[in-house]
């Protein structure tokens, strides 16, 4: 695998009980990047109406849905450090309860922290204390283009 000139491979978790978006945004401040590409395998998510996007999931689920990332390839980009990041992907997920709309949504959060590879770009072109051979990340990226019915997700 070629990583572009400054990227580092590097591996962690996504805090678990926020958005996707601000779980991402978490990750982002702490290892100081500007964009990454993640790949996330198995996460489960809930979707819960009325919440704001920084706060965390209520102890008891009465009104909501609740599924799994099965694998989904994400691209964020975060142009200051105060920045929300943009998030772009594609991958496969499922709902355990049927819903009039199987898409993604924006705001998805994330039920439980979720490992991920990824590839990361520094504001600051620190070396990041979790990297990872190159080499790790092609068995991710071989796994994601072979998922068979890869939906669009941003947020």
């Amino acid at each position: 695998m070629t990583v572009p000139a400054g990227a580092e491979p590097f591996q962690d978790i996504l805090d678990g009980y926020f958005t996707l978006k601000e779980s991402v945004r978490q990750m982002m401040a702490r290892h100081d990047l500007c964009w990454a590409w993640l790949a996330l395998w198995h996460a489960p998510v809930m979707d819960i109406a009325g919440l704001g996007p920084k706060e965390p999931v209520p102890l008891h689920l009465r009104d909501g849905y609740a599924g799994l990332i099965e694998g989904l390839a994400l691209t964020a980009v975060r142009p200051g450090p105060e920045d929300d990041p943009v998030l772009i992907g594609a991958g496969e997920w499922r709902w355990l309860d049927a819903r009039s709309d199987a898409a993604l949504p924006a705001d998805i959060r994330l039920a439980e922290p979720a490992f991920f590879r990824g590839v990361g770009l520094s504001l600051g072109g620190a070396a990041n204390a979790r990297a990872v051979p190159a080499d790790e990340l092609a068995e991710d990226i071989a796994r994601l283009a072979e998922q068979p019915g890869a939906r669009a997700f941003t947020a």
